[in-house]
């Protein structure tokens, strides 16, 4: 990788998409983000469900049969990415990323860019296809196909690109437009232009 160069995570583009200035501060000031409960209580559910996955069929996600990778490592420098995936699960010459998420909601933008660019991952690093992936909520137990059409792939690229130029550039970004999302943000304090 170029030096000076930076490298996007996956989880940096879903927080890009909850707010710009996230990935702003980790990356550029040298503020420290405590770990809140609330992330730590997280980070327990999923490795509960780490150890879960490992016991069930892949039938929650349309498929018979299937190698299944954990924690998988990938990345390029092609993409400029690195990240994590949760769970692989490759099938003849296709893989899919899957995500586990503790939450209610359904997958946004952020996190179908995130589930997206493990996708673009995989192409990138394996001789493999990802047409789409998974993303399962820990607590309804629904899991969600998301396809990887051309559209959510130019989007994923594009955050990329934009949240090189600012990294790059040592530029903050405007905040996000969602003035409700700063009242629960633990950077708040760093953005004197909002609330």
């Amino acid at each position: 990788m170029e030096e000076g160069k930076p490298v996007i995570t996956p989880v940096e583009l879903r927080q890009y998409h909850y707010c710009p200035r996230v990935v702003f501060y980790e990356r550029c000031t040298p503020v420290y983000r405590r770990e809140t409960r609330r992330m730590q209580y997280g980070r327990e559910v999923h490795d509960v469900e780490v150890a879960l996955e490992k016991q069930r069929n892949l039938q929650r996600y349309g498929l018979h049969q299937g190698q299944r990778e954990f924690a998988v490592h990938m990345s390029s420098e092609a993409l400029e990415l690195t990240g994590i995936a949760d769970l692989v699960v490759t099938v003849g010459a296709e893989s899919y990323p899957v995500e586990f998420k503790d939450t209610t909601r359904e997958p946004d933008l952020g996190h179908r860019m995130q589930l997206c660019a493990y996708g673009l991952l995989l192409e990138a690093t394996r001789q493999t296809k990802s047409p789409r992936g998974f993303w399962h909520s820990t607590r309804t137990r629904e899991t969600f196909e998301v396809e990887f059409d051309a559209r959510l792939r130019k989007r994923t690229l594009q955050a990329i690109r934009e949240i090189n130029l600012f990294i790059k550039a040592e530029r903050c970004p405007d905040p996000t437009p969602q003035v409700a999302k700063c009242l629960e943000c633990e950077l708040k304090n760093f953005c004197g232009d909002v609330i």
